[in-house]
């Protein structure tokens, strides 16, 4: 079953759209002669969306998607606040056969995944992802999902020792 969390990141993605657009409209119309300005000189609405989007960018808000189906693994995940620009948009695939473990940590203000690769070359790799605003049903199956793959892979490399 695929998660993805892209209408949520969406919703975030133009939320601080719109605020960057308050922001500027603020100063714009302060800007404008006449008696519009008067009720802009203070920026009281730039000063309120340059607070919420400090927010979005404090709380770290991410696109996240997860595909378990067929024997390879499909992982997206993209920062909301630098997009395509940044080294947080990732997008990992890999085989089945190739995760040695997992932990899932559920802290009440952030979650994080973090999977254990070695690939048939002996290295090892760790990857981390962040899961916030990921429900917890979403996480029960990707815990789920990676319980599995751990315990059948650790089966199989017993059968071959």
């Amino acid at each position: 079953m695929p998660i993805s969390k892209i209408r949520l990141f969406l919703f975030f993605r133009i939320l601080l759209g719109l605020l960057i657009l308050a922001v500027l409209a603020d100063f714009l119309l302060a800007s404008l002669p006449g008696s519009i300005s008067d009720y802009f000189q203070d920026h009281y609405l730039a000063l309120a969306a340059g607070a919420l989007a400090l927010v979005l960018v404090f709380v770290r808000v991410n696109y996240f998607s997860y595909e378990d189906e067929y024997e390879i693994i499909h992982i997206r995940s993209k920062s909301l606040i630098f997009g395509d620009l940044s080294k947080q948009n990732r997008r990992y695939e890999f085989p089945k056969v190739l995760v040695t473990g997992y932990e899932l940590a559920r802290h009440p203000i952030y979650k994080k995944l973090t999977i254990h690769i070695q690939s048939s070359s002996g290295v090892r790799k760790t990857r981390v992802f962040n899961l916030s605003f990921v429900s917890r049903k979403d996480l029960d199956y990707v815990e789920r999902s990676l319980s599995q793959i751990v315990q059948r892979n650790q089966k199989g490399a017993g059968r071959q020792a």
